[in-house]
């Protein structure tokens, strides 16, 4: 789901404890309405729900989801106009499929890091294979417009077990440093490579990136149902 698309439609709806949830859910509704899948093959279809088996959004978002339906029914409806009315869409399972064994290679990655700002004083910051998947994984975000979480990890799948671990370990840290608004400035100059790199990947299919960090880069500032249903027009709350 496109950064632009959550904040103009799902995120009025001030469900912040549960944004990863709602854009997930979000995202299944509109493919399941669309489709007429059932929500775990919308949400396989997507690529969130890699395990297979039935799509459950968590429990706290069910819950408010009790008062709170006819809110989200709404708010996917205009969403699903604004698709609709779309005359050249980005095709992002596309992106997911043309990425699955995609990875920056050693000598992308060394062309990114030497164009680097050199960084005052003695300590030199780490830029090896560990930071070279999670950077792949960014630029996966950036192009795909998925989650972290579900980026592929090819670099990382081909290190022993015991330094696999090490590094699960350090992901998040790594994320904060590239993701935050105030990123230090080596992080801000590699995510600025990283984007830039991103969009040469997404000119390939001549579409706009849809990644929730495109607007800390220099480059850019069908009807829903109801979770649990299997089909069925969402109506808008009555006055």
């Amino acid at each position: 789901m496109e950064e632009r698309w959550y904040q103009e439609h799902l995120a009025p709806l001030q469900i912040d404890a549960e944004v990863k949830s709602v854009r997930r859910l979000a995202a299944v509704l509109l493919v399941q309405q669309a489709s007429g899948r059932a929500q775990g093959d919308a949400a396989d279809f997507l690529g969130i729900n890699p395990a297979g088996g039935q799509f459950v959004a968590t429990g706290t978002l069910l819950r408010w989801l009790r008062d709170g339906q006819d809110a989200l029914s709404a708010a996917l409806h205009d969403l699903a106009e604004e698709l609709d009315r779309a005359t050249d869409p980005t095709n992002y399972q596309r992106r997911r499929e043309v990425l699955r064994s995609w990875s920056l290679s050693p000598e992308i990655w060394n062309e990114i890091i030497t164009r680097l700002p050199p960084v005052p004083g003695p300590v030199r910051p780490n830029l090896d294979d560990r930071v070279r998947q999670e950077a792949s994984a960014f630029v996966w975000v950036y192009v795909t417009g998925g989650e972290p979480l579900f980026a592929p990890r090819h670099v990382e799948a081909e290190q022993r077990p015991e330094v696999r671990q090490v590094w699960r370990e350090r992901r998040a840290n790594t994320w904060f440093q590239l993701s935050r608004p105030d990123a230090l400035n080596h992080y801000t100059a590699l995510r600025r490579l990283l984007c830039q790199h991103g969009e040469l990947l997404s000119r390939r299919s001549n579409r706009a990136p849809a990644c929730p960090f495109a607007r800390f880069c220099p480059l850019r500032r069908r009807r829903p149902v109801a979770p649990g249903d299997a089909g069925g027009r969402p109506r808008r709350p009555s006055p």
